[in-house]
């Protein structure tokens, strides 16, 4: 469904886009490796449920999300695949993980047992997060053993999977991030010994890109999903997402006018200026992709419409912005302007539209 004529901004989703994205994802996997679609933040801001759905019919075995907030909203909305939280839990949430039929994640015994004692009979499996770098949380990989004999003792909990994430950053730190990965692997095998058909998972977005032999049993992706390279590596994805508003204004302005608050902007030139009802409130300017902004002297942010720049005017307001439509031939009232914004910083209020 795409937006009706009366609307004044919107975010605009390209369902094809993410399926195409998907199948890519799935061409790159080996056999036995299966996909987890990660679908924190509302699917980095591009709806957790429509997002989930396109994901699970091309393919993903599972989704990852971080809270259990996130996980209800999914549940809520019908969604029944598998749903992993792939941050630990509160103690006090151990119940919820069992409402919503959830896979914890865990890194700590108390955690464990607050799981353990609110699982039903038929018990329940967790994976165990490593620590191999990143610090927000995860067991010390020397510490492995003694916390996984200490899970053992808990009844009710069953080791599914073995997980870490590490601190890799695409043209940083490579050769660490393989000596890393590299010895969660080895981990991983001798543990595989001892709890068969453990799923062992270490590789993101960037580690499926440059260590594609570190695919492990499941891989986790959420930029790629969403048309983010975080790689080099050449990937024919593109961006599902674009936020969009009508130009609700057009006027001109004479040379010398000063423009905006506190008549900070003065007009070197007669001008035709557009206004849009979309400001900084709605997720503008909040570190743009690179495409929207230019960083050398004159820093300036920009839509596009009919094709060409449209560089912003003044300050962008809290819910306007005022862009320089002159020598844009044609530009009317009503024309749209795709605008910079951060995904996740973008406002819920604005609606989603989907284009199949």
């Amino acid at each position: 469904m795409l937006p009706a004529k009366s609307e004044v901004k919107w975010v605009e989703v390209d369902l094809g886009v993410v399926r195409a994205n998907v199948r890519w994802i799935k061409s790159r996997l080996s056999p036995k490796t299966v996909l987890m679609a990660v679908v924190k933040e509302d699917a980095y801001g591009h709806g957790g449920a429509e997002i989930s759905r396109e994901a699970i019919r091309g393919g993903a075995s599972s989704l990852g999300v971080l809270t259990v907030r996130e996980a209800a909203a999914l549940r809520r909305a019908g969604i029944k695949a598998s749903i992993q939280l792939l941050a630990p839990v509160l103690p006090s949430s151990a119940r919820d993980i069992f409402k919503w039929r959830l896979i914890p994640t865990i890194d700590d015994l108390e955690q464990a047992r607050a799981i353990n004692a609110a699982a039903p009979a038929s018990g329940a499996a967790v994976h165990v997060d490593l620590n191999f770098g990143l610090g927000r949380w995860g067991v010390s990989p020397r510490n492995t053993a003694e916390f996984l004999d200490a899970l053992s003792r808990l009844r009710r909990l069953s080791l599914r999977g073995l997980s870490t994430h590490i601190d890799y950053v695409p043209g940083k730190n490579a050769v660490e991030a393989e000596e890393k990965l590299r010895s969660f692997s080895s981990m991983a095998s001798r543990l595989k010994k001892h709890f068969p058909g453990l799923i062992c998972h270490a590789a993101n977005s960037s580690v499926l890109l440059d260590f594609p032999h570190r695919q492990m049993d499941m891989v986790r992706v959420g930029n790629l999903l969403y048309g983010v390279k975080p790689s080099s590596f050449p990937a024919p994805i593109r961006s599902p997402w674009s936020l969009k508003a009508r130009i609700v204004s057009l006027r001109e302005v004479e040379r010398g006018r000063s423009i905006g608050y506190a008549g900070e902007y003065i007009a070197p030139k007669r001008m035709r200026i557009g206004t849009l009802l979309c400001g900084y409130a709605d997720g503008v300017a909040m570190e743009p992709a690179e495409r929207f902004i230019s960083l050398g002297s004159g820093f300036q942010y920009w839509g596009i419409v009919r094709g060409r720049k449209a560089p912003f005017i003044g300050r962008c307001g809290i819910a306007h912005i005022l862009v320089d439509v002159t020598g844009i031939a044609g530009v009317r009232r009503g024309d749209v302007v795709t605008l910079p914004a951060r995904r996740t910083a973008t406002s819920p209020r604005v609606p989603r539209f989907y284009r199949e």
